[in-house]
């Protein structure tokens, strides 16, 4: 499973700097394409998984994809978001009004995002996984 965490771990952090780099420099897209981003990795990875391994991921294994591969993406995220907000020349304003947000708003928030990514990858996982493996028999 490790190798699968690395690779995740890899060509997410890839990806995601060089369309910070892009986002930077050329556009002004903002989230959408962080979303964008993040959903194309998770597919490529579970069908990684799927063609590797020509089987369905068991369900321990299913538990260290989805949880390991949360980690992974909300601690490059959090990176990112740091390095833009460090990057923006209204960086005071936006800690400063990020401190107001409290303790247990920041608690809230973080819970929020990890059931995010946790629902996203637990039905890549879990329910795309078998679709894809139906897909791939068929060729």
């Amino acid at each position: 499973m490790q190798q699968y965490l690395k690779s995740f771990a890899i060509d997410y952090g890839v990806v995601l700097i060089l369309s910070v780099l892009f986002l930077l420099f050329v556009t002004n897209l903002g989230l959408m394409l962080f979303v964008a981003i993040f959903l194309v990795t998770m597919i490529r990875h579970v069908v990684k998984f799927l063609q590797k391994e020509q089987r369905l991921p068991t369900a321990q294994e299913r538990n260290i994809l989805v949880w390991g591969n949360t980690a992974i993406a909300i601690t490059l995220e959090c990176f990112i978001i740091f390095f833009l907000v460090m990057m923006n020349p209204n960086a005071e304003q936006i800690i400063q009004s990020a401190e107001k947000m409290g303790l247990a708003g920041y608690a809230v928030f973080m819970l929020l995002i990890v059931a995010i990514h946790f629902a996203l990858f637990f039905i890549a996982y879990q329910w795309m996984s078998p679709l894809f493996l139906k897909l791939k028999s068929r060729k």
